[in-house]
């Protein structure tokens, strides 16, 4: 069978790139794409349009983020050769922290099985199935959330659209390794033993696959990661449930939960959880949550980006100056690529920063004290000196 990749070259904003030159460890998301296919055993051929694809044949937009295992059990869904079918998947606990009453919600992909009649294809719905669910450590409540937890699916789709359906689909991409190797003994194994296994951290950090020359120090935590070559990990650090791309360096004390940190970036003591950071980027600030951000980056130190609103159940996330709901509780920034952002800045939620943005902070201090023992407040960005009496106590 042929499956025929429609291109979308179209750029996402804030990135002057299309999704396909998105990278995750693997390569593009073209590339991944590419070798999903291959590996289903379909025969590739890259159209321009979906018109130009023969009868009973894989039909799919290369914007479109699929897990290991998607095209598998679409293939199987297909009931009869000569009809038509778009696949549809439930998505309502797609986000990192998801309510467990959160209701269903499905939604068309640009997936086709092309039959031999002209007919509207018949919706196939895939219901993933949570093989694991993590609730260690999470409240009970957290703004308009009750009953959190972080799933873990055996099979997983995201279109993207907008670049937070992006930060969406690195998230689940990071918990495919755990997915992974617990969803074949699921069903297998007696849940209670089951239970024990992925709530073990001696076990789950033998579960980690990791690259040649990387060093790992003693004191280091891993659960259930994927670190490619070449990869320095300090001191203290923990990381779970992450995919650390070649090359890059986590200094000591930094925490990256669920995330994505891209070929030879820099996290320097840094808290990150649920974030994408793409190659050559380096982060010094202190926390960095939901965020996307963009390749050959810079973060300073003391600047952060806000990740939710007061009374909002989602986030909307403003793009080419329009407000786009993203249905998401926690969403903070979406960050292109070459942007330099200095210290001491907060971003409100959803904001959409474009590509080679450098952003300063403007109460940076260039004038320095020439004398000892002075004293100065702060005015703008000068220093203004002061009396000495001032700062003592009165004699006399």
């Amino acid at each position: 069978m042929k499956a025929y990749v429609v291109a979308n070259p179209a750029p996402l904003p804030p990135f002057g790139k299309p999704v396909s030159a998105f990278r995750f460890k693997e390569g593009t998301l073209g590339e991944r794409l590419d070798a999903q296919l291959r590996a289903a055993g379909l025969e590739v051929v890259k159209v321009d349009r979906a018109d130009q694809a023969t009868p009973r044949s894989i039909v799919v937009t290369d914007d479109v983020v699929l897990s290991k295992r998607f095209l598998t059990r679409f293939l199987a869904a297909i009931a009869d050769p000569a009809r038509s079918y778009q696949a549809e998947i439930e998505c309502g606990r797609f986000t990192l922290l998801a309510s467990a009453s959160a209701p269903a919600t499905w939604r068309a992909l640009p997936l086709t099985y092309r039959g031999d009649t002209a007919a509207a294809p018949e919706p196939v719905r895939l219901q993933p199935t949570a093989v694991f669910e993590f609730t260690e450590g999470l409240p009970a409540r957290m703004h308009l959330m009750t009953d959190i937890k972080v799933y873990f699916f055996d099979i997983w789709a995201v279109p993207i659209a907008y670049w937070f359906d992006l930060q969406t689909a690195s998230s689940l991409y990071t918990r495919e390794l755990v997915a992974d190797l617990i969803g074949k003994f699921r069903g297998k194994v007696p849940g209670r033993i089951l239970s024990w296994f992925t709530s073990s951290p001696w076990v789950m950090s033998k579960c980690n696959r990791i690259g040649k020359k990387t060093r790992i120090h003693r004191t280091a935590i891993l659960e259930g990661c994927v670190v490619g070559d070449g990869v320095e990990i300090g001191p203290y650090a923990y990381l779970r449930s992450s995919v650390i791309g070649d090359g890059a360096v986590i200094r000591e004390k930094s925490s990256i939960k669920m995330s994505y940190i891209g070929p030879k970036a820099f996290i320097m003591g840094s808290d990150v959880v649920n974030t994408y950071v793409g190659a050559e980027t380096s982060i010094f600030t202190p926390m960095l949550y939901n965020v996307l951000f963009g390749e050959r980056g810079f973060l300073s130190g003391g600047s952060g980006f806000a990740d939710f609103i007061l009374g909002a159940a989602s986030i909307p996330a403003t793009i080419n100056g329009k407000q786009v709901p993203s249905g998401l509780p926690f969403l903070a920034s979406g960050i292109g690529d070459d942007c330099f952002i200095g210290a001491n800045l907060l971003f409100a939620p959803g904001r959409t920063i474009p590509d080679g943005t450098k952003l300063l902070d403007h109460g940076l201090i260039k004038q320095v004290p020439t004398k000892p023992d002075g004293s100065f407040v702060v005015s703008g960005t000068d220093l203004v000196q002061i009396p000495d009496a001032f700062l003592k106590r009165g004699v006399g």
